[in-house]
């Protein structure tokens, strides 16, 4: 991917209203355009390599542990579409007996969500500057005594998804930029063309999606980068579809994050997932390096808007107030 080409159609935003573009690269020059460029403004697509025995042998025997793993773990946050296609809320449902209706792939129709990842498994956008800001958070978290291994736990997760099943509109929670490599089946990833705020403010009053989209195919071995605050639903295709989840904040993300999850908060329906129980310490210590002067944040006049938009958001959050999406692992 030539860089001078992404710099017109991806950083600096010169391409036409209601974009359909997107990146197609290895993964060499997707590292060099999120080093370059920071967070990404269009989705970027890495592609597996053609006629990779090898590779596909690593792919099967990553899925055959996964399932082997999901057996033994806790019950999963699932989607059961096979009771109602208009489902904003997971169940919990046995792992063992879940997995084992699914792995005929002549089940119902569910989506799961949430799968602990093993922590060993590779993470390269993470190594990124910029992109490692939720690892540095929770390294001054524990350095302050507290926990932040929910957060931990939301940003790397595995998800599983029988034929047919297809997620509604969302975006993904808190303004996270997203990578997702898919390890088994078939993925249409439809993306909605507008991202701006009175786009979402309408699909949040009426459900709907009615503006330009356009649908990128995946399959095992590809690798996706979304953009943060992406409008977008999935349908899984043919065969059960195995998929690791990685979840980024970027400094310069900040303001982003705030407006995003407020509005989350009052549009509970726009995500498709619970919040993170520790967003509000994670913030501070976000903000407490952007006062330190780390490398990334805004200019440090733009902290005052920010304290004010984290400060609305405590106040939504107090106990005294309903949690916006419960946790179905709350409901144990």
């Amino acid at each position: 991917m030539d860089l001078k080409l992404y710099e017109c159609f991806g950083a600096r935003g010169k391409w036409e209203e209601d974009s359909d573009k997107f990146v197609v690269c290895s993964r060499d020059a997707a590292r060099e355009i999120l080093q370059n460029y920071g967070p990404p403004l269009l989705p970027i697509l890495i592609l597996s390599i053609p006629n990779d025995e090898v590779g596909r042998r690593q792919l099967e025997r990553y899925c055959r542990e996964l399932i082997r793993r999901i057996k033994q773990g806790p019950p999963l946050h699932v989607f059961y579409y096979s009771k109602a296609a208009n489902n904003h809320n997971p169940e919990l449902m046995p792992a063992e007996q879940t997995m084992q209706q699914c792995e005929g792939g002549k089940g119902p129709v569910l989506n799961i969500l949430n799968i602990p990842m093993d922590p060993l498994e590779e993470d390269w956008m993470s190594e990124l500057e910029g992109f490692n800001l939720v690892p540095k958070i929770c390294e001054e978290a524990k350095e302050r005594g507290i926990d932040l291994s929910s957060l931990l736990a939301a940003i790397k997760v595995n998800l599983f998804a029988t034929p047919a099943a297809m997620s509604l509109d969302h975006i993904d929670k808190h303004r996270f930029i997203t990578r997702l490599k898919l390890w088994s089946g078939y993925k249409f990833w439809n993306v909605a063309c507008k991202r701006d705020r009175k786009t979402l403010e309408e699909v949040a009053k009426s459900g709907e999606y009615s503006g330009k989209r356009f649908t990128i195919f995946l399959e095992a071995g590809c690798e996706l980068i979304q953009p943060s605050g992406t409008l977008h639903s999935v349908l899984s295709h043919e065969e059960n579809a195995i998929t690791s989840c990685f979840m980024y904040w970027h400094p310069s993300m900040i303001q982003d994050i705030l407006d995003q999850t407020l509005f989350e908060i009052h549009n509970p329906d726009i995500t498709n997932d619970a919040h993170v129980s520790c967003f509000v310490q994670a913030i501070e210590i976000a903000l407490d390096f952007w006062e330190d002067g780390e490398p990334g944040f805004p200019d440090i006049k733009e902290k005052r808007k920010a304290e004010e938009t984290f400060q609305m958001i405590k106040e939504e959050l107090s106990p005294g107030k309903a949690c916006p999406r419960p946790n179905p692992g709350a409901q144990a």
